[in-house]
């Protein structure tokens, strides 16, 4: 348990143009009250002031180092050779336009291992671009199931290496929903806690990835992603039904389809009165 508490924690950032937001990201990381950690700074070929931003990190504190891909890689991969070049026990990752509180890490560690789990992630403040709270992700309880309706791991987590080595990558071919993909393999497979505590400060605003993306492409790749993997939970109770056919229903553009899942939801909502 001592050793644990003392064991390196690697975060990984990527980043692309992230020039406006990274130094509050950085020093979010900077400020934790839990030390023991490394940030892995992964720049997909920023053409703004990115890289100059980095090194003075990295000048500043040896628990920071900078890569810079040679050809833009997007999301997934970014986020995968970061974690090839990490060395912590336990893994996350944030985002060149959020930040922790300063207890994040002490927090979601301690609760990982008082737990005796590997995953654990926190309820988080949305904020705009100017830091003003603007709204709330709570976590949710229940990770097996609340996965099936959405992405509840959110934006604020902490894992094992253990899930690393035995889950593997994010998937370079669902970019725009390879963090939902990656968490229904986890989920799946491992227990998480949920901290109701908020730790995490998300950004809102016009320039993040998932508003500016196609909301079509979006719910096509998510309902692909779902119906492909939902077979890692095996036999469905009456609640991951409830949620998978609900998500469904709201990843689905073709009406018929959708009336089709709904029907099916109102079939299972009334058998889990019944029972």
């Amino acid at each position: 348990m001592k050793n644990d508490l003392n064991s390196l924690v690697s975060i990984v950032l990527p980043i692309y143009n992230g020039e406006k937001f990274m130094r509050q990201s950085i020093e979010s990381v900077i400020n934790q009250t839990y030390k023991n950690w490394e940030l892995i700074i992964i720049d997909d070929c920023s053409s703004d002031n990115t890289p100059i931003i980095a090194n003075e990190y990295v000048e500043k504190d040896n628990r920071i180092r900078y890569y810079r891909n040679e050809t833009n890689l997007k999301l997934p991969r970014g986020l995968n050779r970061g974690f090839s070049l990490s060395k912590g026990k336990y893994l996350t990752w944030t985002s060149d336009d959020n930040m922790y509180l300063p207890n994040a890490l002490e927090v979601m560690l301690n609760t990982l291992i008082e737990n005796k789990v590997e995953l654990v992630y926190a309820s988080y403040d949305i904020i705009d671009e100017n830091d003003k709270i603007i709204g709330e992700t709570i976590a949710p309880e229940d990770s097996k199931r609340a996965i099936l309706a959405w992405n509840c791991v959110g934006a604020c987590f902490l894992y094992t290496r253990k899930v690393y080595e035995e889950i593997g990558e994010y998937n370079p071919d669902l970019f725009l929903v390879e963090d939902y993909e990656f968490w229904i393999r986890v989920c799946s497979k491992f227990e998480g806690i949920a901290i109701k505590e908020k730790l995490y400060k998300y950004r809102s605003h016009s320039n993040n990835l998932s508003s500016t993306a196609r909301e079509g492409k979006i719910r096509r790749l998510g309902k692909e992603m779902l119906e492909n993997n939902i077979y890692r939970f095996g036999r469905l109770d009456l609640k991951q039904k409830q949620n998978y056919y609900a998500q469904l229903s709201k990843l689905c553009d073709d009406k018929k389809e959708q009336k089709k899942y709904k029907r099916v939801l109102v079939l299972y909502r009334v058998l889990a009165k019944i029972i």
